[in-house]
């Protein structure tokens, strides 16, 4: 990026007192010391573990010119501006769009919340958008597309903060890109993080809502309230919003945007330009679905090749998003849900020529837990085998799902093994045992195993599996890391699920 004015990003932010001049340029906008060049705006934002401004003088040394802060700072350094403001996440927000050049004001940008499928949600509608000729790009868990094609995620962020959002949307307008998908978590959304504050929306999507992230919200109230926020940010006279029956009514209290309505079997003429499916089956296999979508009062017959009501549901929301956006009918959305596949880590199959299956599932949130468990379970039961089930909950998140989770996991699974899964900074024996709180009835050793190693928890599993059965690996799904106390690890769920196969005498 080129330099850009002090002024005119003091200007942007509003700052309610300056010491220092504003006639210089800014190279960078920052948050984290460490990444700091010379020319930067560094911004001390208080956060969860650290507060930035303990890195003010790691930043000017590092080379920033001016610094944003809340607190006045134990000292001010010679030839460096300080702008004091009120709120540094919203000043954090306000500079990058500026120091960005606004770039979504240069795309269609497309937003996607809901407590579970979002990633698939976000996943189908950067493919159908591109299917339908609309260059698109992606930021979202389970990768990212800025303009040069698929990347990774390796940090286990949904929303990344305002700095990235807006230097992603930027490299996508100036490759030429049309449109963006963005995943957006509630954190993401909420008015203590401002981190897509300054993203305004065409479209905004809500999958779902249920139980999760009461550790950051406090109340399901507050957790919905944050993804509302989304419709609130909707921008212009073509912009529209798209929801479940159950969420119409709350994203109409909050935009004068259309709703459109999406779901299986509702009547086509109350959609408002929404979709719906009719007479869907699941053809010999389980491994998709047949189904008549309708839209805009026309039908047609259409196959998506992902298994279950909830992964059907998703796909119904982002035709909905395409539909809308590239102005086709039923017929236009056949070939391109067809071409539809589930991103990586969501029920993914490990076959290393064993005689039972093992599936990975990005399952981790109660409803996600009954969805895909219930799924799984009903085709372990009708081939006449178990269900086993491998999960852990996240350290530092949220504490009152984990008794649920183990709750639900034994409603549908013979075996539950639980294990670690990103305990960061708790102890994770702590999380295995208030998991293990909610399955009661079992028996520690017999039909209930508490194995901190996950790799090791993995192989109980396999050894566990007889023919027939189903072995579901819950939590990590397309995750390539472990977060412990000291930070991330690799991990490959599905290299870990191949080693205890093949230590197993498989593949």
């Amino acid at each position: 990026m080129k330099p850009l004015s002090l002024a005119r990003l003091a200007a942007a932010i509003g700052p309610v007192a300056v010491r220092g001049g504003t006639n210089r340029g800014i190279t960078q906008v920052c948050y984290d010391s460490r990444r700091a060049r010379p020319g930067a705006l560094f911004v001390a934002q208080p956060g969860v573990h650290a507060d930035g401004h303990r890195f003010i003088d790691g930043a000017v040394a590092a080379g920033s010119v001016a610094v944003v802060h809340e607190r006045a700072p134990d000292h001010y350094a010679p030839g460096v501006t300080y702008l004091q403001v009120t709120d540094a996440a919203a000043a954090l927000s306000r500079a990058a769009a500026c120091f960005y050049r606004n770039p979504a004001n240069e795309l269609t940008v497309v937003g996607v919340t809901g407590t579970n499928g979002k990633s698939t949600t976000a996943w189908w509608t950067y493919q159908l958008l591109r299917s339908l000729q609309v260059p698109a790009g992606l930021i979202s868990t389970v990768g990212s597309d800025y303009g040069a094609g698929l990347g990774a995620n390796p940090e286990h962020v949904t929303t990344p903060l305002a700095v990235e959002t807006h230097a992603a949307l930027r490299a996508m307008a100036d490759a030429g890109l049309e449109a963006a998908v963005v995943e957006a978590s509630s954190w993401g959304l909420a008015a203590g993080s401002k981190r897509l504050a300054d993203v305004g929306f065409d479209c905004g999507v809500i999958t779902n809502f249920s139980h999760d992230h009461l550790e950051l919200h406090g109340s399901a109230a507050a957790y919905l309230d944050a993804k509302l926020n989304l419709f609130r940010a909707l921008r212009g006279a073509d912009a529209f919003a798209v929801a479940p029956p159950q969420l119409a009514a709350q994203v109409r209290a909050v935009t004068a945007a259309p709703v459109l309505v999406f779901g299986r079997d509702l009547d086509p003429q109350a959609g408002a330009g929404g979709v719906t499916a009719a007479a869907v089956r699941e053809p010999g296999g389980g491994g998709g679905q047949r189904f008549a979508l309708h839209l805009g009062g026309a039908a047609a017959e259409c196959t998506l090749h992902a298994p279950g009501t909830f992964n059907l549901d998703n796909c119904l929301a982002a035709a909905a998003v395409a539909a809308r956006r590239c102005g086709v009918q039923a017929a236009g959305l056949t070939a391109p849900i067809a071409a539809l596949r589930l991103p990586p880590g969501h029920l993914e199959e490990v076959d290393c020529g064993q005689p039972f299956r093992v599936v990975v599932d990005y399952a981790h949130t109660p409803a996600a837990f009954r969805a895909a468990l219930s799924y799984l379970a009903g085709q372990a039961r009708r081939g006449g085998g178990r269900m086993i089930t491998v999960f852990g909950s996240a350290g530092e998140r949220d504490v009152e799902k984990r008794p649920q989770q183990g709750r639900i996991a034994c409603r549908y699974a013979d075996l539950v093994v639980l294990t670690d899964e990103d305990c960061r900074g708790e102890d994770p024996a702590a999380i295995l045992r208030q998991i293990a709180a909610g399955c009661r009835g079992r028996t520690v050793g017999e039909d209930l195993v508490l194995e901190v190693d996950r790799q090791a928890a993995i192989a109980c599993a396999v050894a566990a599996a007889r023919p027939g059965d189903v072995v579901a690996l819950l939590g990590k799904g397309h995750e390539a890391s472990i977060i412990g106390p000291h930070g991330p690890r690799a991990w490959d769920e599905r290299a870990a699920a191949v080693t205890a196969l093949q230590a197993a005498g498989y593949g």
